[in-house]
């Protein structure tokens, strides 16, 4: 989906202001999500200014000169921002890290200081230095109540997907997210509901089990979309597992409009078909859902939302994913036990009173002393589980020979996610494995282009979107995955499917294949991808560890049920949780 292009150039006036206020830049839009597509996509669209091929210290000039009429610019319309962003994404991949830091000191130096958001985003994609998200932060928080509550959830999100993106590095990301995100987000929805008189009553605690739960979440699309069918798998077994009353509340809770300058922008989907409450059915189940589709993030819209949660009157909210402020108003208010649900690994930004981990081990242990408490007290164990969509078993034609290893990469994000170290990796692979081919599964725009350049580029094919994975994954060897936080859902059904994975030992397919499947360095991954191409009996037991691997984490039933009794303990939290807030 194109969003809508804005109707005029929006003057700058200083970093609180918002852009597009009545219509929307026109930016490529995806869903969101934490591991499987929570996350919307940046403006890649668009031609950028090509820099001369001259030496570095030149190309550094042309760089900075290029970037400079877009960071002094004060009229933006569509078009522009996506010119901007674009370039800001060449600018990253064409120079070396050394020409990089050159360029974002020459800028900082040279730039005015009138928009900070819009400057140190920049400097950000060029360095990866998280001092100037920081700058962000404290520029917005300082602000107090001059900035514009739709700018601080516009950018905590711009600001999240680069951390999932992994655009970060440095010695502080071990401590952003405990420290810098948290509290940021912490700030920002205290302040939504003291502003904007968002603090729901706190309900009456009924006797006796849990009867009626309300899930909320912030994206709920198709059943294409992995979270969107995680949270109505979660939804539909409560209700007829569990015989539970089930409603999923669909907020709608990502930016869909530009609000500020922040680079690359973010704007999400949503299925402006699914509006008002209706009965949805999917995969041969029907769940009630209440879904909000008005694009402001907006004081009447989360009034509106947080109305309807109480008038359902439930006993358990579920917040199906972290960020999830209409659910953290309720957490933060001690107005009804709230669970979170993580749907990507590592730490969930959350207020919940319990907060699940994505898999069995606990990772607030690796967080810093200084930020570990308020993550502890309220984390425990779980594995997210999986249910393998429905297949056909009709044959995936992937333009290769029967017979042909295949090596299989897949997500929805593989045009940012594939790095030229990966394909390097890939094409390496290949040339050791002659027998083989790779194929990539999800839709993309560049990678073709990419691919283009590499040795074994013949023997590597990009499909598009695969709609039947498990049927995909019946012609695959192996699954390979490049460095990344997300693609948790594909990897497990390539492990239903017996299909093994190779992965470095961090991310959500890490946290769901477990350490059998993950492998420490680059020759490791090489070596274990050519072993399970070229050696049958090799192959044979990773395929049998596979489908053991996912009888562990597969279990969905058991997942909710156990949701179900830590969703007891929160009620049985909020007494004191009560008495000591008062």
């Amino acid at each position: 989906m194109v969003i809508g292009s804005v109707s005029q150039s929006v003057a700058l006036r200083n970093g609180f202001c918002c852009v597009a206020q009545d219509a929307a830049p026109a930016v490529s839009a995806c869903t969101v999500c934490g591991g499987g597509g929570t996350h919307g996509k940046a403006v890649l669209s668009g031609k950028g200014q090509k820099m001369p091929e001259t030496v570095p210290s030149d190309r550094v000039t042309a760089a900075a000169a290029a970037l400079t009429v877009y960071l002094t610019d004060r009229q933006f319309d569509a078009d522009k921002l996506n010119r901007f962003a674009t370039l800001c994404d060449e600018t990253r991949r064409s120079l070396d890290f050394d020409s990089r830091m050159d360029l974002a000191e020459r800028l900082e130096r040279a730039m005015p200081t009138t928009d900070t958001i819009r400057l140190h985003s920049v400097l950000f994609q060029l360095t990866g230095d998280l001092y100037h998200l920081e700058r962000i932060f404290h520029y917005l928080i300082l602000g107090g109540d001059s900035a514009d509550p739709a700018a601080l959830h516009y950018t905590h999100w711009c600001i999240s997907r680069q951390l999932f993106l992994g655009t970060a590095s440095g010695e502080k990301l071990s401590t952003f997210v405990a420290c810098d995100l948290f509290r940021y987000y912490t700030a920002m929805v205290r302040q939504i509901a003291r502003r904007w008189g968002l603090t729901p009553a706190r309900a009456a605690l009924r006797e006796g089990p849990i009867r009626r739960v309300a899930v909320v979440t912030n994206q709920f699309t198709n059943q294409g979309h992995q979270p969107t069918r995680d949270c109505f798998d979660f939804a539909a077994r409560m209700q007829d597992e569990f015989g539970l009353d089930v409603a999923i509340i669909n907020v709608n809770g990502l930016p869909v409009r530009v609000e500020n300058l922040f680079i690359p922008p973010m704007v999400a989907d949503v299925a402006a078909d699914l509006d008002g409450v209706y009965a949805l059915k999917m995969f041969g189940r029907q769940v009630k859902v209440a879904s909000f589709t008005e694009p402001a993030f907006s004081q009447s819209k989360l009034r509106v939302i947080v109305e309807a949660i109480e008038g359902y009157d439930p006993d358990l909210i579920v917040a199906f994913g972290g960020s999830n402020i209409v659910a953290d108003l309720f957490a933060e208010a001690d107005a009804r036990p709230v669970v979170a649900i993580p749907t990507t690994s590592g730490i969930t930004i959350s207020l919940a009173h319990i907060v699940l981990g994505y898999e069995e081990n606990d990772h607030t242990r690796s967080i810093p002393a200084l930020y570990r408490a308020p993550f502890a007290r309220r984390f425990r164990p779980f594995t997210f589980g999986f249910t393998p969509p429905p297949s056909e078993g009709r044959r995936v034609e992937t333009g290769f020979a029967d017979g042909t290893f295949l090596f299989a990469v897949v997500g929805n994000r593989l045009d940012l996610e594939v790095s030229a170290e990966s394909l390097e990796l890939f094409d390496d692979i290949l040339e050791h494995c002659p027998d083989s081919a790779l194929v990539f599964a999800g839709e993309v725009k560049e990678l073709p282009g990419r691919l283009a350049l590499l040795r074994n580029r013949d023997r590597m094919r990009c499909l598009g979107h695969v709609p039947d994975i498990l049927a995909f994954y019946s012609r695959c060897g192996a699954f390979l995955n490049p460095p990344r936080q997300g693609g948790g859902g594909g990897a497990s059904y390539a492990l239903a499917e017996g299909v093994p994975v190779i992965s470095y030992g961090w991310g959500d397919v890490a946290s769901n294949a477990g350490p059998d499947f993950c492998v420490s360095d680059r020759d490791a991954y090489l070596t274990r991808a050519v072993a399970l191409a070229t050696d049958a009996d090799a192959l044979a037991g990773a395929r049998r560890a596979a489908k053991t691997r996912f009888a562990e984490i597969g279990d969905r039933n058991r997942c909710v049920e156990r949701l179900l009794a830590y969703g007891e303990e929160a009620r049985g939290l909020l007494p004191n949780a009560r008495a000591t807030a008062n």
